[in-house]
C-alpha cells in the first residue's frame, strides 16, 4: 500500500533572542543536536532574533537545549525562546530534503545526503550521510574545516596511520571521510545515547560497517592510544578531556581540534604546548578555526 501523500509532516521550530556574539556558539550547539538550518529574522546592536529548524523536537524541548548549551559551553548569555513547536510542511519531500545539499569540501571530499544518487562526484570520495534525529549533517563549518585540515594531514603524510580516534563521534562523519581517504579503523566515543546507532548507520551506508565503531560514554572509555586523534567539539568541552586527548594521542603522534572560534585559538594551543604539542598548522574560516598538533 502507498503512503498517502496528503498526510500533513511537520517541523519543529524554536524562535528565539540572544544577544550578539552568542549567535555563533548557539548555532554550531544547535547543528550538533540535529538542526536542519537557522534563519535570523531580526537584527539590532544589541541582540538578534533567530528561528531554528528541527525534524523533530528535541528531547526536553527549546528550554532542555538552552540549559544543555549553557553546561557544555560555560556561557552566561540569556538565551530567551519566544515560541516553540510543531510546524506543518506542505510537499515534505521537496522541503525536507532542499535543506540538505551535496557540498564539496577540501580537494578530495564530497558530502552528500543519502538520497543524493545521481550527484557527479567529479572523482571526489563521497561521505553519504543519512540525517538522524540527533545530529547535524556536517555542513557547519567547523565540521568542514576538521575534514579539510583531517584531508590534508592523511594526504600528505609520510606515513598513513591505521588507526583512528574520533572523540565526540556524533553522526561518524570524520570517521567516515578518514575511511575514504585511507585509515583502516576508527574508534570513537560520544556522550549523546544516539550516537551509536547513527555511526552503524552511516557507516553502513558508506560500505564500512566493522571498520568504524563507536560507543557511548567519554574518552576515558578508550584505553588504547592511537598515532592520530581527532575532536570536533565547543572550547569547554575540548578543554574538560585535554587529558584524555594527551593519554590517548602517541608519541609522535597527530592531535587534530576544531569547533574554536578564532579568539580561542591561542588559548587552546597554548594549552596543548604545555601538555607536550607542538601546533604544526592552523585552519581559519570567518570566526571559526581547527588546529593540528604534534605530540612531541
Amino acid at each position: 500500500m502507498q503512503a498517502d501523500s496528503s498526510i500533513e509532516h511537520t517541523y519543529f521550530e524554536i524562535c528565539c533572542t540572544l544577544a550578539i556574539g552568542t549567535e555563533e556558539l548557539w548555532s554550531w550547539f544547535c547543528f550538533e543536536k540535529g538542526a536542519l538550518g537557522v534563519e535570523t529574522l531580526s537584527e539590532s546592536q544589541i541582540a538578534l532574533t533567530l528561528r531554528i529548524f528541527f525534524e523533530h523536537k528535541p528531547l526536553g524541548g527549546a528550554q532542555k537545549l538552552v540549559e544543555d548549551f549553557r553546561s557544555v559551553s560555560a556561557s552566561e548569555s540569556i538565551i530567551k525562546i519566544r515560541e516553540e513547536g510543531l510546524r506543518p510542511v506542505l510537499n515534505w519531500q521537496a522541503n525536507w530534503r532542499e535543506h540538505f545539499r551535496s557540498v564539496k569540501v577540501g580537494g578530495t571530499l564530497i558530502i552528500l545526503p543519502s538520497w543524493d544518487t545521481g550527484f557527479e562526484l567529479d572523482g571526489r570520495h563521497p561521505v553519504w550521510i543519512d540525517p538522524g534525529q540527533s545530529f547535524g549533517t556536517g555542513h557547519h563549518i567547523s565540521t568542514v574545516l576538521a575534514l579539510e585540515i583531517l584531508e590534508k594531514y592523511i594526504l600528505n603524510a609520510n606515513y598513513k596511520p591505521e588507526i583512528m580516534l574520533d572523540i565526540g563521534i556524533g553522526s561518524g562523519i570524520l570517521a567516515i571521510a578518514a575511511c575514504r581517504l585511507g585509515i583502516q579503523k576508527v574508534r570513537g566515543v560520544d556522550i549523546e545515547t544516539g550516537a551509536v546507532s547513527e555511526v552503524e548507520r552511516n557507516s553502513r551506508l558508506n560500505g564500512f560497517y566493522g571498520r568504524i565503531k563507536a560507543m557511548i560514554g567519554t574518552p576515558s572509555f578508550l584505553k588504547k592510544s592511537a598515532p592520530l586523534v581527532i575532536s570536533n567539539m565547543l572550547m569547554h568541552e575540548l578543554l574538560a578531556v585535554r587529558h584524555d586527548l594527551v593519554r590517548l594521542t602517541s608519541s609522535g603522534g597527530t592531535l587534530i581540534c576544531s569547533g574554536l572560534l578564532m579568539k580561542q585559538l591561542d588559548e587552546l594551543s597554548s594549552t596543548f604546548t604545555q601538555l607536550g604539542f607542538e601546533c604544526c598548522s592552523t585552519l581559519v574560516r570567518g570566526n571559526w578555526g581547527a588546529v593540528q598538533f604534534k605530540r612531541i
